[in-house]
């Protein structure tokens, strides 16, 4: 049992839940790998429509077909070995696949579009190439989805199924009612716990969760870390936010300013308050120079 405490909500996973989310958190990664490596190719290769057409397709299918291979290491992990990759990639994966159905379109409609039909410039291929690691993503993304149906459909008992969409419709509306102030106080921690058992994989709401009621014992980044999501960048705008309003609208008193943004690094859990408290002190010091 995993456990977290959520501004008093207690949020608990159990191993069936920790295993689903160990599989999805793995997949994400994966597909976070393949959209990059798809698009650095890309960017650093392609130059020509032909060239997108041609070279592109073959390495996003490469990366597709390596995360369905982990998805076999996977199984066999969880010892079901009675499946191998072409088994599982027709029995399993084929539904989850869009990638090269939505990289035929995309290239037929930039054909169409394109009135030199085949040299692209640098500023109008990089939003073809970002639209197309997306898919790239997608696809590797959705593979833990033939994973945990595998495993569910072989009789393999130790991993949840998948978040369905009435739960993850449930949690969305709960979270609007939630930050839209329907929902009163008192019941907050219930309803965060609801929230998050329904479909704990909704970035924003631990976001929502950081700004509004802060994160002093960094709970909330350990569970965020926990489903896969790294909320520290998000932190660290938040104190970029606070520090330029300080500075444009608080006396210049350094040292009150400092003590504010030492409260507030407390209050939303950064774990960088010196490195902003040595960026107020460069500032005060370039703008008195």
């Amino acid at each position: 049992m995993v456990t977290f405490d959520i501004n008093g909500a207690i949020i608990e996973f159990d191993e069936k839940m920790d295993n689903y989310n160990s599989i999805r958190k793995t997949f994400k990664n994966q597909a976070e790998y393949a959209s990059n490596n798809f698009k650095n190719y890309c960017l650093n290769n392609i130059s020509t429509l032909n060239d997108l057409s041609e070279k592109s397709l073959e390495i996003g299918i490469e990366n597709i077909e390596n995360t369905i291979k982990k998805g076999v290491e996977t199984l066999v992990g969880y010892n079901l070995i009675t499946i191998d990759i072409n088994t599982f990639k027709e029995c399993y994966c084929e539904k989850y696949l869009n990638f090269q159905r939505m990289f035929n379109n995309t290239i037929k409609q930039t054909k169409t579009k394109s009135k030199k039909n085949n040299y692209l410039t640098k500023a109008s291929i990089k939003p073809l190439i970002e639209n197309l690691s997306q898919y790239i993503y997608k696809d590797c993304f959705n593979i833990h989805y033939a994973v945990i149906d595998a495993l569910i459909q072989n009789d393999i008992k130790i991993v949840e199924k998948s978040i369905n969409e009435e739960n993850i419709r449930k949690s969305n509306a709960l979270f609007n009612n939630y930050k839209d102030g329907f929902i009163n106080r008192v019941d907050e921690g219930m309803v965060i716990k609801q929230i998050i058992t329904l479909n704990p994989y909704r970035e924003e709401f631990y976001k929502y969760l950081i700004k509004e009621d802060g994160d002093f014992s960094q709970e909330i980044e350990r569970l965020a870390n926990f489903l896969g999501y790294d909320v520290e960048p998000y932190k660290d705008k938040l104190m970029d936010k606070y520090i330029n309003n300080c500075l444009e609208n608080d006396d210049k008193d350094i040292e009150f300013i400092k003590e504010k943004v030492r409260k507030y690094a407390k209050y939303i859990g950064s774990k960088y308050e010196e490195i902003y408290i040595t960026r107020i002190d460069a500032i005060h010091m370039f703008e008195n120079a």
